[in-house]
């Protein structure tokens, strides 16, 4: 294996990544890369260490330890082991503003609830999208050739579901990768698939509901449209979402807690991250895929939330996956 990875990446839709003031002067930094790897890592990795052992805690425990090797681990704000790469952002993005998408009342705006305010002022900046940045991971001499194919699988996902900076769950920020090492990495819509359905394959023998977000075998992918157009197959997410989930659905108050915390008038102290991930996809003929991703896990430590039917408590969030439109 190569001891250096470097990888093309395509902005899709407008990132809102930025400075303690919440713009993007700075471009992308390495922690939030890194931050974004470590968590992809995570969600891949979660079943293989829990064969390794019959209790979740110990299976955590394996789980940290490799992490720390792998990223780097940090303790009272300093860095106590360096990991075995160093990330370089090798080419920043062009940096074209985004000030007025998106709007409210629409479905990107559905999806970016607080990137926008009811006057245009105070609408947050963002990296305009079509427009690439380039990684170098450089690996320690002789690392492992089983740690450096590990993140090489975690940029690949990352680059399959995720994206980078605010809302990246609702799909701002989603990012392809172009090249990897030289090689094309673009796919056509088939080969997106493909490349998902390959993943999960993976982790399929994961039976339980992990104990954080990961992947298992009741992770769900659904592409919701195709389209010449990212922005336009975003805001047809958003719409497809906020028909499921919003005042036109039928769901109300507490049904909709599966979805995420804080819930206004029923929970607004608690915080628990949707376990759907929204990604927009550029594939190689010019064309997007608006793509949802559920990783159910365990939901919440408060006890309120404690269940043991966790696939009945899911309901109405795997619905939307199971049942969303595709419009190819």
């Amino acid at each position: 294996m190569p001891e250096l990875l470097k990888a093309t990446f395509q902005i899709v839709t407008p990132m809102f990544i930025g400075d303690a003031k919440q713009l993007p002067n700075d471009g992308i930094r390495p922690p939030s890369v890194k931050g974004a790897l470590r968590f992809w890592w995570r969600a891949l990795n979660w079943g293989r260490f829990r064969t390794e052992t019959s209790r979740d805690e110990s299976a955590l425990a394996l789980l940290h330890d490799k992490e720390a090797q792998l990223f780097g681990i940090a303790a009272n704000g300093a860095d106590t082991g360096q990991g075995q790469f160093m990330l370089r952002i090798s080419r920043q993005p062009r940096l074209n503003l985004e000030t007025q998408w998106p709007q409210n009342n629409t479905g990107s705006g559905y999806l970016g609830f607080g990137l926008m305010e009811n006057n245009q002022e105070s609408h947050r900046q963002g990296i305009r999208e079509g427009v690439d940045f380039d990684l170098e991971l450089h690996f320690k001499p002789k690392s492992n050739a089983n740690d450096i194919i590990a993140i090489q699988d975690a940029l690949q996902v990352w680059s399959l579901f995720g994206g980078l900076g605010s809302r990246a769950r609702r799909g701002f920020g989603s990012i392809t990768l172009r090249q990897l090492n030289g090689q094309e990495m673009m796919f056509d819509q088939i080969g997106f698939e493909t490349a998902v359905r390959k993943r999960l394959n993976e982790t399929a023998s994961v039976v339980c509901f992990p104990i954080y977000t990961a992947f298992s075998q009741h992770a769900r992918f659904k592409v919701i449209e195709i389209d010449n157009d990212a922005r336009r197959v975003h805001g047809q997410a958003g719409l497809q979402y906020k028909s499921h989930r919003g005042q036109e659905s039928n769901l109300r108050g507490r049904d909709k807690i599966p979805f995420g915390l804080p819930l206004q008038g029923i929970d607004q102290e608690s915080r628990r991250a949707s376990p759907l991930f929204f990604h927009i996809h550029a594939l190689n003929n010019n064309q997007y895929a608006a793509a949802v991703l559920y990783l159910p896990a365990h939901f919440h430590h408060d006890p309120r939330y404690q269940t043991t039917d966790l696939v009945k408590f899911n309901h109405d969030i795997a619905r939307f996956v199971s049942t969303t439109e595709s419009r190819p």
